[in-house]
């Protein structure tokens, strides 16, 4: 089976969407980087999702058009709400839920999104803290990726990115380590490649840049004092 018969329309559409949550340009490499396809793959599958009105390109930016953005709201809300689900009522474990909602989101009926949405109590985010649409939740304007910050630093976990999510064997080292949203992280080593040395309680952790870049967290108060006392020396 080809890339695009295997990622369908609803998949890059939400692909496209995660991408521009994240403020990032969406072009065809960061879609294929996404998916885990081709960038002839891509170059498909966006000629196909343009014919059908759901996309435009202007200078290789993709963007969603009105109603490219209802249907990839929709099939990122499904997603998220399938996530939550697995974990908060069939105790999925963490780092499976990403994967394992992809398959369990499609014969969601908004009569079954309704009934899930009572039972879990109107949960704002999925469990890796991204926020469900039609909630009213947004992303915290105040998050910053974790690689901004020093040693001796101390952070709550809030999000991870849809690009760490795709990766089973990284979320289940980060679930093992105590790297979830709500975690309060001690920052205790940057190497000079910026890899950092991390501590969640007794856990300790080493992630280089490319995850540090991918966990969005608060500062604690005392981080935060201890930053403006800093930026005014």
């Amino acid at each position: 089976m080809s890339a695009v018969e295997s990622h369908g329309m609803d998949e890059y559409l939400e692909a496209i969407y995660e991408l521009q949550e994240e403020g990032e340009r969406v072009v065809q490499a960061r879609i294929a980087r996404r998916l885990g396809v081709s960038r002839a793959s891509v170059s498909e599958q966006i000629q196909r999702l343009v014919k059908l009105g759901l996309v435009t390109v202007q200078k290789r930016t993709i963007e969603l058009t009105e109603h490219g953005h209802a249907i990839a709201e929709d099939a990122v809300r499904r997603h998220r709400m399938a996530e939550r689900f697995l974990t908060d009522v069939l105790s999925m474990p963490w780092h499976l839920a990403h994967q394992e909602a992809n398959r369990f989101q499609t014969g969601l009926t908004g009569e079954i999104e309704e009934r899930m949405l009572e039972m879990l109590g109107g949960p704002a985010t999925c469990p890796h803290g991204n926020p469900i649409p039609g909630t009213g939740a947004v992303i915290d304007p105040k998050l910053r990726a974790l690689r901004e910050f020093a040693e001796g630093d101390v952070v709550v976990l809030r999000r991870l990115t849809e690009d760490v999510e795709v990766d089973t064997g990284v979320l289940k080292y980060f679930e093992e380590h105590g790297l979830v949203p709500g975690a309060r992280i001690t920052v205790t080593g940057v190497e000079l490649d910026g890899t950092m040395t991390l501590a969640v309680g007794f856990k300790r952790s080493t992630l280089e840049p490319r995850l540090t870049d991918n966990l969005w967290v608060r500062a604690t108060a005392e981080t935060e004092r201890k930053r403006a006392a800093g930026a005014r020396a």
